[in-house]
C-alpha cells in the first residue's frame, strides 16, 4: 500500500502563528494616507481648535507646501460638505474653519491634499460642537509676533495657544504677526492662569512659551526654535528713549533768546482724521461695518481694510465728517483697517486700528468711542512720504529659561483668525484599528480544526 505523504502538525502549527503574525504587523503598521499618495502631502499635526456651538477650526502642516479643503458632514458615512483653506496660496501650514454648525453636534471631517483623500488610520476623525455659546463677559485678546530662526525675518507659522485644556489657534501674517480674541471662547480666565503658547512653522520648527493672561496682550516677540517663560514679564510704559538732565545756573537770566512756533513741532487737532467707530482690538458682530470719524473739511482720504484688500479714497465733508462702508461684506476673523491723509504741512500720516468681526445675530454695527489715535508722522523735504517698517516675532509654551526682551514690539496684525470657542474633542465611536479580538478567535478555531483534524486522522489510521 503506498504510503500517502502528510504534513507535520508542527509545521502547520507554525505556518499558523506565522500568518497571525504577518497580520498584526501589516494591520499596525497602516499609513494614515492611502497606498500610492504622496506621503509629502500628507496632513501631519492635526488639531481641532476653536470650538464654539456652532463652528470649529482644523490646523494642520505638510512636508511640501500644499493646498486642501475638508470634507466632512454628521456621520461618518455622510461627508457631504466641502469647506477650503483660508489661504489661497499653497502653504507648509494650512487652517479651515467650518462654519453654521448645529450646537452639540458630532463633526467627522476628511482632510483633502492635492486631490487625495486622507483619514486617521482608516476611518474619519472626529470632534464636536458645544451645548451652547459662550458669554462674553470681558474683553482679552492675545498678539505677538513670530520671527523665524534668523531672528529678523517674519515666519509663517500655526500659534497655539492652550487655556485651561481649551485649544485656540490662529496663522501668523505675512509680517508676522499673530491675534486670537480669547474672549470669543472663554468666558473668564483668572489672572492667575498660565496660558501656553506653543508656535509650529511647518518645516520642523517649533517655539513654546508661557504667560499670564495681563500680559498676553503684548506678548513678546518669539523666535522659532527657543523656549520662553514669560510669567515674570511686566511690559514697559517708556519709549525707552534716553534721557538727560540739565541744570541751569540760579544766576542765568529766565528768558529765551530766541522764539519757536509750537504749532509747527505738533500736530494740531485740527489737521487730525479720527476713527470714532472703532478701538483697537474691538469684536464686532456685522460683516458690514461703516466706519466714520472727523476730519479737516474737505481732507482727501485713503482708506483700505484687510485681510482681503478693500481700498477708497474719499474727501471729508465741509463740516468735517467722513464715513465708508467696504463694498464688499467683511469675513469673521481678524482684520485691520489703515487711514492715510497730509496734514496742512504736507506731511503723510497714517491711522491704523486692528478689529475683529465675530458672526454673530446683532445686525446693525455699535460704535463706541474710539482711543486716541497713535499716529506715525514721516516728513520728507520734497513732502513725499517715506515707507515705514514694523517689526515682527514668536512664542510656545514650556517653563525654561526666561527671556525678556529690552523693548515692546509694535504689533500690528494682520492675519485673519478664525473665531470660534474651544473644547476637548470626543473620542471616535467605531473600535481602533488592529482590534486583535477576531484574530485571536480565528487563530483558536483554526487550531482546534487542525487538532481534530489530527485526532480524525490517527483514529481512522488505528
Amino acid at each position: 500500500m503506498k504510503k500517502i505523504k502528510k504534513l507535520p502538525t508542527i509545521l502547520g502549527i507554525l505556518i499558523l502563528i506565522s500568518g497571525l503574525v504577518a497580520g498584526i504587523f501589516l494591520v499596525n503598521s497602516r499609513q494614515v494616507f492611502k497606498l500610492g499618495a504622496s506621503a509629502d502631502f500628507a496632513p501631519k499635526n492635526v488639531r481641532v481648535s476653536n470650538i464654539t456651538n456652532s463652528s470649529l477650526t482644523i490646523t494642520w502642516t505638510t512636508d511640501k507646501i500644499s493646498k486642501g479643503f475638508i470634507k466632512w458632514g454628521k456621520s461618518e458615512s455622510a461627508l457631504s460638505k466641502t469647506t477650503l483653506e483660508e489661504n489661497a496660496e499653497k502653504e507648509f501650514i494650512h487652517s479651515v474653519n467650518l462654519p453654521a454648525i448645529e450646537p452639540n453636534t458630532d463633526v467627522f471631517f476628511k482632510i483633502n491634499s492635492e486631490g487625495e483623500d486622507f483619514d486617521n488610520s482608516g476611518i474619519p476623525w472626529q470632534s464636536k460642537t458645544l451645548l451652547e455659546k459662550t458669554n462674553q463677559t470681558s474683553s482679552l485678546t492675545g498678539s505677538g509676533i513670530i520671527l523665524s530662526p534668523d531672528g529678523s525675518s517674519p515666519a509663517k507659522a500655526i500659534v497655539y495657544l492652550s487655556v485651561n485644556g481649551i485649544a485656540l489657534s490662529n496663522l501668523t501674517s505675512q509680517e508676522g504677526t499673530w491675534i486670537i480674541p480669547i474672549s470669543l471662547f472663554i468666558e473668564s480666565i483668572p489672572e492667575t492662569t498660565v496660558i501656553e503658547i506653543s508656535v509650529i512653522d511647518g518645516q520642523g520648527g517649533t517655539a513654546q512659551a508661557a504667560i499670564y493672561p495681563t500680559t498676553i496682550k503684548n506678548t513678546p516677540t518669539i523666535v522659532i526654535g527657543k523656549t520662553y517663560d514669560f510669567r515674570n514679564y511686566v511690559p514697559t510704559v517708556d519709549s525707552n528713549l534716553p534721557e538727560s538732565k540739565l541744570t541751569i545756573p540760579e544766576t542765568i537770566e529766565i528768558s529765551s533768546r530766541f522764539e519757536v512756533d509750537n504749532s509747527s513741532l505738533t500736530l494740531s487737532s485740527n489737521n487730525v482724521v479720527t476713527l470714532d467707530s472703532i478701538d483697537e482690538g474691538e469684536i464686532i458682530t456685522t460683516t458690514d461695518p461703516q466706519f466714520f470719524g472727523t476730519a479737516p473739511a474737505k481732507t482727501g482720504i485713503e482708506i483700505s481694510v484687510e485681510s482681503e484688500l478693500q481700498t477708497d479714497s474719499l474727501t471729508s465733508s465741509s463740516t468735517g465728517k467722513w464715513s465708508w462702508s467696504p463694498p464688499t461684506n467683511l469675513d469673521p476673523g481678524q482684520h485691520t483697517v489703515t487711514i492715510k491723509w497730509r496734514d496742512s504741512n504736507g506731511i503723510l500720516r497714517t491711522l491704523t486700528r486692528n478689529f475683529v468681526v465675530q458672526a454673530g445675530e446683532a445686525p446693525a454695527f455699535e460704535a463706541t468711542p474710539s482711543a486716541t489715535p497713535n499716529i506715525t508722522a514721516t516728513p520728507t523735504s520734497s513732502g513725499i512720504a517715506t515707507p515705514i517698517t514694523s517689526p515682527t516675532g514668536t512664542s510656545r509654551s514650556t517653563s525654561i529659561p526666561t527671556t525678556i526682551p529690552s523693548t515692546t514690539p509694535t504689533i500690528k496684525a494682520s492675519g485673519t483668525p478664525k473665531a470660534t470657542i474651544s473644547a476637548t474633542p470626543t473620542n471616535p465611536s467605531l473600535p481602533e484599528s488592529g482590534n486583535l479580538t477576531p484574530t485571536i478567535g480565528l487563530f483558536i478555531m483554526g487550531v482546534g480544526i487542525l487538532m481534530s483534524s489530527i485526532f480524525v486522522w490517527k483514529r481512522q489510521d488505528a
